[in-house]
């Protein structure tokens, strides 16, 4: 699952000391009919299913799910020692299905691989942080004629249940608080792709020329994408829509989707390991206090609450 953000020019995922185990628990993992969703798609167009390409793979996740139907797998993320994490956790489950490689998803299609050599690409969690234009050229020149391109993206969790809006309110000043650690934002790469996550990635465009049966779907596209609120940026948020004539757009509001039982620990979790970022020991105190409420506006330490998802998902065949 996509890891290039960027805080300066550091990885904010980087090091020995960051828990990749714990990453991959304290997110929403797609399930297998959001997977179907794709592999319908792709082989009503014509797709096969020999090799599948995983852009900014992380710890290679998305990977391993996508290898339980392609035959061969490759995985490429742009950090070295993400790389080696993928590798290590890939190779673990099958050395001859997975092959991995450090390098940008912008320069895939340079980095050594056949034009028209790959049936579907992946692209999980992190369009936002690549030169977007760059990026879906370079896919088109890797993918065969009628393969696939999936991308998508997950937004801000939200209480499903409408009596926990007192705790929709606490996580949300919780992640703003959390993004206060590298502001400003304006002028950064957090800019664009802030506005790409307010666009539900509408402003990603495909074109014509190397493009056809582009699906945009959504769900619960009424909930924020970003996981910052409006006010909360120091930058106009303002997009071009990319969306052609022609281009199917599906919108669905399901509570159900991605749904986690999450008690105040877990919701923790996903805020430590999406942002980890260094507490100063001022903001600390402050993340603590705001976790006593959430666990309290909760039910108690130990009580669940539904949590869902607003997700965007693009899915592009190559012409």
């Amino acid at each position: 699952m996509g890891s290039q953000g960027t805080q300066g020019d550091a990885n904010f995922f980087e090091g020995a000391g960051f828990d990749w185990e714990s990453y991959i628990i304290h997110r929403p993992a797609p399930d297998a009919d959001f997977y179907q969703l794709i592999y319908d798609h792709h082989r009503a167009n014509g797709g096969e299913f020999n090799l599948a390409h995983d852009i900014g793979t992380g710890p290679g996740n998305i990977a391993e799910q996508v290898g339980k139907t392609f035959k061969r797998v490759h995985a490429s993320e742009p950090s070295a020692y993400h790389t080696s994490v993928a590798e290590h956790r890939l190779k673990a489950i099958d050395a001859d299905k997975f092959t991995t490689q450090q390098c940008g998803g912008e320069d895939i299609s340079t980095a050594g691989h056949k034009s028209g050599s790959v049936d579907l690409i992946t692209v999980a969690q992190c369009i936002p942080l690549m030169r977007v234009d760059e990026a879906i050229s370079g896919f088109a020149k890797l993918l065969k004629p009628n393969g696939t391109l999936a991308i998508w993206f997950y937004g801000r969790p939200a209480f499903a249940d409408p009596s926990q809006q007192r705790s929709q309110l606490l996580i949300n000043q919780i992640l703003s608080k959390a993004w206060d650690r590298v502001r400003p934002l304006k002028g950064t790469g957090f800019e664009p792709a802030k506005i790409m996550l307010c666009a539900f990635l509408d402003n990603v465009a495909f074109p014509e020329n190397d493009w056809k049966q582009v699906r945009r779907v959504k769900w619960n596209h009424d909930k924020p994408m970003m996981f910052l609120e409006d006010d909360d940026v120091d930058f106009d948020i303002k997009w071009d829509s990319k969306v052609r004539e022609g281009e199917s757009e599906e919108k669905s509001i399901d509570r159900d989707f991605w749904a986690i039982d999450a008690d105040v620990g877990w919701m923790r979790g996903f805020v430590d390991y999406a942002l980890p970022w260094e507490n100063k020991d001022e903001d600390k105190a402050q993340f603590d206090g705001l976790f006593k409420e959430l666990e309290v506006s909760m039910g108690g330490k130990e009580k669940k609450q539904k949590i869902t998802w607003p997700v965007a998902l693009l899915l592009a065949t190559k012409k």
